[in-house]
């Protein structure tokens, strides 16, 4: 919507419409019923319950409900998953943890006493996914997708300077809304690494084409105009919109907010460098040389998502806890 707006109205309109939109979601947001997981760790067992059957849309006391309620109680215990992957390869030890769990010692207290922050680092589970994921996310940033749309209007100016740059800009925009469509669709069919790595592989030959093609200027300027929107759709279609979904199947409920907040945090910090770096790219080593750079940080993020990245599809929490290990084996 930006972008249409942004052809018709000045940039203060445009301001005005994105600020009532923003009033609008936080109205919105009002009305969200609070996460299960916060209330069982506020001892809001009642409350959890409630929130469960208003996003379940079943009763408090249906079976779906209170097996959802056991099954949260149990993964928001830091030692329960501490326990497991320590002992995974030791049966007797293994056998000795379940009758210490048996035991009237292990207290709630003794269960909660971890914060998330240590669980994070110390749970090797939860520490891999977060290294994983957070390579994936700042690989992403690093292949150019922010620069080209903020700078979208003078990329198409250099790229193709016989097309309207915003035309071409909108252009953008529906690419991007139509790659994240079909990201939504695709992602339970194929899998998210398949996605992962076919995204990855085609953003990196479209970048080293667009590159090649401004560089030497052997093709049309509507050729490169058009390949900037299919590695735009590329983008989306995987590499942009995976890792998101990493982050909320890689972890345990335990550390899901603090490993979202903190991941989100270092996209916003890399996205506002890459903002800063691309305009004295462009002045320096030109923009078919910036081009080559994002190009090989996605052929990275492809290897990256092939030896690292577990396929979560269908799995459970526990699943893929046990998978991320078995990967660093």
């Amino acid at each position: 919507m930006s972008y249409i707006l942004g052809w018709y109205l000045t940039y203060r309109y445009v301001v005005w419409v994105n600020l009532a939109c923003s009033i609008l979601g936080v109205a919105l947001l009002m009305t969200v019923t609070e996460s299960p997981v916060y209330l069982l760790r506020q001892n809001r067992e009642e409350d959890a319950r409630l929130a469960i059957a208003h996003y379940r849309g079943e009763s408090p006391a249906s079976k779906i409900v209170l097996e959802e309620v056991s099954r949260l109680k149990q993964q928001i215990t830091p030692a329960v998953e501490l326990i497991a992957t320590n002992i995974e390869d030791n049966p007797k030890r293994k056998e000795a943890e379940k009758e210490k769990l048996n035991t009237d010692d292990f207290s709630p207290k003794m269960q909660t006493r971890m914060s998330p922050l240590k669980v994070l680092f110390l749970s090797p589970s939860s520490r891999r996914a977060f290294i994983v994921v957070g390579l994936c996310l700042a690989l992403q940033v690093m292949m150019g997708m922010l620069p080209v749309q903020v700078y979208a209007k003078q990329i198409f100016t250099q790229a193709a300077p016989s097309l309207s740059s915003h035309f071409c800009s909108i252009m953008l925009g529906m690419v991007l809304l139509v790659g994240s469509l079909s990201s939504l669709v695709m992602t339970d069919k194929c899998g998210r690494k398949f996605l992962l790595i076919i995204s990855s592989i085609l953003v990196a030959l479209c970048l080293s084409s667009m590159g090649i093609f401004m560089q030497t200027d052997i093709v049309p300027p509507w050729v490169t105009a058009v390949l900037i929107l299919v590695y735009c759709f590329s983008f989306m279609f995987g590499a942009g919109s995976i890792p998101y979904v990493l982050i909320a199947e890689c972890f345990m409920p335990e550390v899901q907010g603090l490993a979202t907040v903190l991941l989100g945090e270092m996209v916003w910090l890399f996205n506002f460098a890459i903002i800063g770096v691309f305009p004295f790219m462009i002045k320096y080593i030109g923009i078919h040389s910036s081009f080559y750079i994002f190009a090989c940080c996605a052929v990275f993020n492809s290897f990256i998502a092939y030896f690292l990245v577990p396929e979560t599809k269908g799995l459970t929490k526990d699943q893929i806890q046990e998978k991320v290990l078995r990967r660093k084996k």
